[in-house]
């Protein structure tokens, strides 16, 4: 089965949630002393949808923001045979990266492999911020920017070139070397249309950035960013190092593999809690 395809039983059945996502989801819903029916989580570019159905199936109060409609087309049936409505769970997000999702209404909000395909990626930490419960949390998965394979095309390097022919020259290298995702959708495509439609697909639909960056956009919106890839179990082997060279494998994580952060808005006066309405319960 293919992303492009519609979400199958068999399919969701294998699905299984990253599990740093559900440790901190479920670190927030504790700290926070909220029963998990009233735990308010959004996946921010939930695509079919499995996050959400995994998640209102395990009790959470789960809803889901695509931009892509058809995407989430593809998981509407297989919501709806878990009895979750969803015309009420699954929203659209804008071109803009607006929503029409209540303000200060999540208590945990995140993303998975979605902020490398965010081109205006202040717009979405605006929305995110707007949409965050005083004292809520967000945790955000995304590839380093200096990851040495693509992770969307598994070609070597592509991404560290500009976004120009050298570009596209070494993704038709690569594929003529027989690397290549090979998307379904492509199967019996010439040599040409492969290449020029993975430089299409890491030209416009790819952004990957220092971490700096991304921690600065929170920052702007009130938000505080910590990086907690360091902190992941198979990491944490490396206890028994010093601290100073702990930190040089966790910096090296964030650039060269995966950077996981943990976003908090703090509490204060200015922040009213808005109940939720009966259309979102």
């Amino acid at each position: 089965m293919s992303y492009s395809d519609r979400l199958t039983e068999a399919e969701f059945a294998a699905f299984r949630p990253n599990a740093e996502v559900v440790r901190y989801l479920e670190a927030t819903r504790e700290r926070l002393g909220v029963k998990r029916d009233e735990m308010n989580v959004l996946d921010w570019g939930s695509g079919r949808g499995e996050y959400v159905c995994w998640l209102r199936d395990a009790g959470y109060n789960a809803f889901g923001a695509e931009i892509r409609r058809e995407a989430a087309d593809r998981g509407e049936d297989l919501l709806k045979a878990h009895g979750h409505d969803y015309g009420r769970v699954i929203t659209t997000l804008s071109a803009s990266g607006e929503t029409d999702l209540p303000p200060n209404f999540f208590h945990f909000v995140f993303t998975h492999y979605v902020l490398e395909h965010v081109a205006d990626l202040d717009a979405v930490t605006r929305e995110i911020a707007r949409v965050t419960v005083p004292g809520g949390c967000g945790f955000h998965v995304y590839p380093g920017k200096l990851r040495p394979i693509e992770p969307h095309l598994f070609m070597p390097f592509v991404h560290w070139l500009p976004k120009n022919p050298t570009r596209k020259w070494a993704i038709a290298a690569c594929l003529a070397c027989g690397i290549e995702p090979k998307w379904d959708r492509l199967a019996a495509a010439s040599f040409g249309r492969k290449a020029q439609e993975y430089y299409d697909f890491v030209l416009n639909e790819t952004f990957y950035r220092p971490m700096r960056e991304v921690r600065h956009s929170f920052a702007k919106v009130g938000l505080v960013v910590t990086p907690v890839a360091a902190e992941h179990p198979a990491l944490r082997r490396l206890s028994v190092l010093p601290s100073s060279l702990k930190r040089v494998v966790g910096l090296a994580v964030t650039l060269f593999q995966t950077v996981e952060i943990l976003v908090r808005k703090p509490p204060a006066s200015e922040f009213t809690r808005v109940e939720a309405t009966d259309a979102m319960r």
